[in-house]
């Protein structure tokens, strides 16, 4: 037996009803995530518009003013669903356009009628209003930001708010199209149960988006290091198991670790905050200085590790050299003027025959003490590979591996 459509009226203002509670205390607990203050008004202007269709007797079309009042608040439904994505995704809201277009559907109907036309027009011309701002809806939900990975969500609510957008269109055509009654019982039951349907999508998609969002920014913080905004040693583990995880073994690469040279005398002579300038300003520099599919994360304290996937011997050295020779080259800036860093690098080559990551870890780590060994602001090598005859006399040993150190970035 089919619910009546008071009850489904009902249903629908009530389940919004549940909704809006639920985002308020949502938006109370998070005063600064403002969308979500745009999708509880969305709800509470749907649920409004249903509580008021409850006391429209049925098979009948309300007054116009109640008709007016009634688009005014599903159209404002719409559009705070709009600019809810806009704020979501960082985006500017256009205040003005969306009261525009909030307000339009209210005034449409009054203004098709003026003109002589009939309700069927009237209500058309609305629906079509309507109809194009659930598809704008859709487009912003489904919109891709640039650097930004899109969330599994924004499907749920792209899909809801075209098939909204599909179902006022298709109501179009019968308004048109058909000469069934306008205000048919069977046809307001089937408009309020997709209606209920595709209402539970959106809600439930906006629950799933904040949450997707809220986790993953919990995941990059507990992968990146705060102050620089690089990998930290958690990150990078996760960015190289995702990278090669459908490898047997690491592929060839490049792995590089850059140490800042006399920190400690540069923080009890600056202070910390002069420190972590210099650690941030540096990050940036590495940031510049390497491919975007190369992988930069800070190691520990005042020391950075990159891995260069493909890299050979030669790169890797030629890279490292460029670094060396711009930090040094050009100082940084703090609070109380210019100051001159310096870094040592130590550097290695990873391939298939490692064990595990930390194997380069340990040789380039072996050629970074090299270079501090060796007197600092150079670049040191530890080859993956045993080095051939004639190697030049200033490599050393160190920690049982072989590192060579030339000023000439091994030309």
């Amino acid at each position: 037996m089919f619910l009546d459509l008071a009850t489904l009226h009902f249903a629908s203002a009530t389940s919004r009803c549940a909704y809006v509670i639920v985002f308020l205390v949502m938006a109370l607990s998070q005063r600064g995530q403002i969308f979500l203050w745009h999708w509880m008004g969305a709800m509470a202007a749907s649920m409004a518009g249903s509580f008021i269709m409850m006391g429209v007797p049925p098979e009948t079309l309300p007054s116009v003013p109640v008709t007016m009042v009634i688009y005014w608040l599903y159209g404002a439904s719409l559009v705070l669903s709009w600019t809810g994505f806009r704020s979501f995704f960082g985006r500017p809201v256009k205040i003005g356009l969306g009261a525009f277009l909030a307000v339009l559907p209210a005034v449409l109907y009054p203004i098709v009628l003026a003109t002589g036309l009939s309700t069927r027009f009237a209500l058309a011309a609305v629906f079509a209003n309507c109809s194009a701002v659930a598809a704008l809806t859709s487009y912003e939900s489904f919109r891709r930001m640039p650097g930004v990975a899109r969330l599994w969500s924004q499907y749920i609510e792209a899909v809801a708010f075209g098939a909204y957008a599909l179902i006022l269109l298709l109501s179009i055509g019968m308004l048109l199209g058909t000469d069934r009654p306008i205000a048919s019982a069977e046809s307001a039951r089937a408009s309020l149960i997709l209606d209920q349907v595709a209402g539970v999508f959106v809600y439930f998609g906006y629950v799933a988006m904040t949450a997707e969002r809220a986790n993953r920014r919990l995941v990059r913080i507990a992968e990146t290091d705060p102050l620089t905004e690089l990998y930290n040693r958690r990150g990078l583990a996760e960015a190289l198991h995702q990278r090669f995880a459908d490898r047997d073994g690491y592929p060839s690469a490049g792995l590089l670790i850059a140490d800042i040279d006399h920190f400690k005398v540069i923080n009890d002579a600056h202070g910390h905050e002069g420190g972590d300038r210099i650690l941030m300003a540096f990050a940036k520099r590495m940031r510049s200085a390497f491919r975007g599919t190369d992988l930069v994360a800070r190691w520990g304290g005042e020391e950075f590790l990159v891995v260069l996937p493909g890299a050979t011997q030669r790169e890797l050295a030629a890279v490292a050299e460029r670094l060396r020779a711009s930090v040094a080259e050009e100082p940084f800036s703090l609070r109380t003027g210019a100051l001159a860093v310096t870094i040592s690098i130590g550097i290695t080559t990873m391939d298939p025959n490692d064990n595990d990551f930390e194997q380069a870890v340990q040789r380039a780590d072996a050629a970074l003490y090299a270079a501090k060994s060796g007197g600092r602001n150079r670049v040191c090598s530890a080859p993956a590979a045993a080095l051939p005859d004639g190697v030049p006399k200033n490599d050393v040993q160190e920690d049982g591996v072989q590192t060579r150190c030339d000023d000439a970035a091994f030309a």
